[in-house]
């Protein structure tokens, strides 16, 4: 299990570590990678106490969707934003592909709020021709069963 300076705990595969981060002043907001050296999937952790909403899907479709539109990543969602609940709070879901140093890759990103305004997103990013391959399925399940803030 790693557990974070910053205050949560998620179960890594052997060999993932701390990639990059960063955190904004005050730690009012934080973007932490997780990855190996030699393995295309990463994990991305991402907490904000400035959030525009006390919606998931609206956080989604209006700051995070727009942004990746605007980078030149090629963006594209799959399918609609869905509105779930991830461990008794409200959350949503949203998938896009994009481009990174030449290879498709597809990313399953989950938000969620923990109070007004604040709310944390898991992104499980994996080249999208290995997207259903049991082992991604089976890690992006450990990180969602697993993740404690």
């Amino acid at each position: 299990m790693y557990n974070a300076p910053e205050g949560f705990s998620v179960a890594l595969p052997q060999g993932w570590k701390r990639l990059s981060e960063d955190i904004r002043p005050g730690n009012s907001a934080y973007r932490i990678l997780f990855g190996a050296d030699g393995d295309p999937r990463t994990l991305t952790i991402t907490f904000s106490q400035q959030l525009r909403s006390s919606d998931p899907v609206a956080v989604w479709r209006d700051d995070v969707e727009p942004a990746l539109s605007q980078a030149d990543i090629g963006f594209q969602r799959i399918g609609v934003i869905r509105a779930a609940t991830y461990r008794g709070r409200s959350s949503a879901d949203m998938e896009w592909l994009s481009d990174f140093e030449g290879t498709r890759i597809r990313t399953l990103g989950r938000g969620f709020l923990v109070g007004e305004n604040t709310g944390y997103s898991l992104r499980w990013t994996t080249p999208a021709a290995d997207w259903n391959d049991t082992a991604n399925r089976q890690a992006l399940d450990a990180f969602f069963r697993t993740f404690r803030e």
